[in-house]
This record gives structure tokens, C-alpha cells and sequence, in this order.
């Protein structure tokens, strides 16, 4: 993202007969990030296996989003910067977007988790990618 700010002053320019408004526009670009310096995220590919196919994406994403916040405490919650991609309700398989540092408590949260809204569910962790569109490619296989 690339944000840029103006500033705009106001000149007279000119004799005092034939004076004009010139305006300065000046942009001012914010810098951008180095590679280096940005956190990289990994994609886990899981499998969700119940009963009864879980269906809403959103109902699931924020129950186990409260279940590894509640494992990983509400610091380690924050930094690991849990976040749901892709689901597949077909399938009941789904991709999250995690830190690279915390993947392997995630695979453990994932693993911890028994019940999503009173249906006994198993999550199993299919693939670690760090690119989405080879984890969605797996997904969908």
C-alpha cells in the first residue's frame, strides 16, 4: 500500500498590475517496507472431519479463531496473525493464514480442538505452504 499526502500553497506571481494564483502541488510519498522487514506468513491447508459437513465458513472460522486465541493466550494470539482464506464447504477443507513463526502451535491448536458449536469435529492439518495459490491448488485436490 502506498499512501501519499499533498500539500498545497498559494503564490502570487506577477507585477502588481498583472498578478496570477500560481499553486504548488507537492506529493509526498511514504516509503514502502523492505522485504526483509516484512513478517512472513505461511498457509495451512486442514481438512475438517465431522458427522455432519460444517457449512458456514464464518461460524467455523471464528470458533476456532476463539479457541487458538484462548490456547495461545491473547499475546501469541496477536503475533501469530491468524487469519481464514479459503473454505471449501464440499470439501470441508479450508486454508489459514498464519505467521511462520507460530505454524506448529497453530498445528497444535488445530489439533486441540474437539467441538465446534456442539458437533464433535477432528481438524487435521493437510499442508504447510508459503504460497496461497499452491495450498488453494492442493486444497482443491
Amino acid at each position: 500500500m502506498c499512501c501519499t499526502t499533498l500539500s498545497i500553497s498559494t503564490k502570487m506571481v506577477g507585477t502588481r498590475n498583472n498578478s496570477k494564483k500560481v499553486s504548488d502541488v507537492k506529493v509526498h510519498k511514504q516509503k514502502v517496507l523492505l522485504p526483509t522487514l516484512k513478517e512472513r506468513q505461511r498457509y495451512v491447508v486442514y481438512k475438517v472431519l465431522s458427522k455432519d459437513g460444517l457449512k458456514d465458513f464464518g461460524n467455523l472460522h471464528n470458533n476456532i479463531l476463539t479457541q487458538c486465541n484462548a490456547l495461545l493466550g491473547i499475546f501469541d494470539g496477536g503475533k501469530a496473525g491468524i487469519m481464514g482464506a479459503k473454505y471449501n464447504s464440499e470439501k470441508s477443507t479450508g486454508i489459514i493464514r498464519v505467521n511462520n513463526k507460530y505454524v506448529d502451535k497453530l498445528k497444535v491448536c488445530l489439533g486441540l480442538i474437539k467441538k465446534i458449536n456442539n458437533q464433535e469435529v477432528t481438524i487435521d492439518c493437510i499442508l504447510v505452504s508459503g504460497m496461497l495459490n499452491k495450498a488453494a491448488e492442493k486444497m482443491d485436490n
